[in-house]
């Protein structure tokens, strides 16, 4: 890996405009951990071509990575603005948005993802997260059983689930 890094950097230190290689060097540094160069690769290849919606996602995805939830924001909206049909987009955009516990934010990305991809099983989770987290259970239930409906071994999406089915009996008993 390291050597690939290095013949990356060669190459860019002939022709540093190439938006694709510095893609690469991107993902060359993201692969191994290395998230502050990662990020600084993918800022250079934006520089070079800011209309790339996959680059910007990605650099998104990176943020969400470091827990640096704003940038991911920014980086996501950037990539939505360009290219909206992008679900994994708007199911990456609910995850940073899940992180920072704006949850109707998160329900709203959702909702946009599934519109696009209704087998989605990420968008189905983080909906029936944002959804408990807001304490409505009903629509929690109904969204994580469409997660594990698409992929019944969703551990997490089980524990939810029962969470939430807990909750619910809990408010009806009051």
């Amino acid at each position: 890996m390291n050597n690939n890094i290095e013949v990356l950097k060669e190459i860019l230190n002939k022709d540093s405009k190439n938006s694709k290689i510095w893609i690469k060097l991107g993902i060359a540094y993201f692969q191994k951990r290395e998230c502050k160069k990662a990020i600084a690769a993918y800022k250079e290849a934006l520089a070079i071509e800011p209309n790339e919606a996959l680059n910007w996602h990605n650099l998104g995805y990176i943020y969400n990575e470091i827990d640096q939830f704003n940038n991911a924001i920014e980086a996501l909206k950037e990539a939505i603005n360009l290219n909206p049909k992008m679900a994994i987009t708007w199911t990456e955009l609910s995850s940073a948005y899940l992180e920072k516990g704006d949850f109707n934010n998160a329900i709203e990305a959702c909702k946009h993802a599934l519109e696009l991809d209704t087998k989605d099983e990420s968008a189905w989770t983080n909906l029936g997260s944002a959804y408990y987290n807001n304490k409505n259970y009903d629509q929690a239930i109904i969204a994580f059983n469409k997660a594990l409906d698409l992929i019944p071994n969703l551990e997490f999406a089980k524990k939810i689930l029962q969470l939430a089915e807990n909750a619910k009996k809990e408010e009806e008993s009051e």
